[in-house]
């Protein structure tokens, strides 16, 4: 476990050295682009020069602007217009101009973060070094705020309700709408069509074939027996038959002529 936390701490320690503050340095910016202040100055509006990045203001003439003036307007401090509305505040800018210098804003805001952080230790230790029954103490009397606190203000539980939960039904309604109708629809049609093949099958072999069938077995009924009797194996009545035959077609060959 002490693995990924040395390795958090190198880095942290690199990235600290690579951003150290100008008041360490004598108000020189070490570490190049590599610095998080000159990493992001060419999209951080600056008030008093009217652009993105840019350190140095000039006016309408191309001439440097003094930028240790704050204007006031209506009481307020007035830092400029910027792209998204009207500047009226910056601690940092208001710090700076009121200490004379970064440096000495710099140092302020180091010994505030140095005075909170030993608050916190200081606060760690008595309770849970010094005396650990007053974290109990505590939580008995500040027990709404406590329990605020313990469960996190209750921010997951909102966004488990407002967002979450609600992407489940979400998708639990358009799973609802698939299964039941889209899916309802392809297998009615599939229902239909296995119907529809169903009643043609049935017509076709049941009516149509049952009429065709019926028809040639009235026939073959009717003339087996006609048949039969022309069939009776002598050569002399076959060969009478096609006698009277030239016969009858002679004759009606003599009839249409005459």
């Amino acid at each position: 476990m002490w693995v990924p936390l040395v390795v958090l701490a190198i880095f942290a320690t690199i990235g600290g050295f690579v951003g150290i503050s100008t008041a360490f340095t004598g108000g020189r910016e070490v570490g190049g682009r590599m610095n998080i202040v000159n990493w992001m100055n060419p999209i951080i509006w600056n008030p008093t020069t009217q652009h993105f990045g840019e350190q140095e203001a000039f006016d309408a003439l191309g001439k440097p602007v003094d930028t240790n003036h704050v204007e006031l307007k209506d009481g307020n401090q007035y830092l400029g217009e910027g792209p998204y509305g009207r500047v009226e505040f910056n601690l940092a800018e208001v710090a700076t101009k009121a200490l004379g210098g970064e440096t000495a804003a710099e140092w302020i805001f180091i010994l505030i973060s140095l005075v909170v952080a030993g608050l916190g230790i200081g606060l760690g230790l008595l309770f849970y070094i010094k005396d650990p029954r007053l974290p109990g103490v505590w939580a008995a009397r500040l027990g709404p705020l406590y329990r605020a606190s313990f469960n996190k203000y209750w921010v997951d539980e909102f966004y488990g309700w407002a967002f979450t939960r609600r992407t489940m039904d979400l998708a639990r309604a358009v799973f609802a709408f698939d299964s039941k109708v889209v899916d309802g629809g392809v297998n009615g049609s599939a229902w239909l069509t296995r119907l529809s093949s169903l009643v043609t099958g049935g017509t076709d072999k049941y009516l149509v074939d049952g009429i065709v069938n019926a028809i040639a077995g009235f026939i073959v009924r009717l003339m087996s027996p006609i048949v039969r009797a022309a069939q009776t194996g002598f050569t002399q009545n076959y060969a009478l038959v096609m006698v009277i035959g030239l016969l009858v077609a002679v004759a009606l060959y003599l009839v249409k002529v005459l």
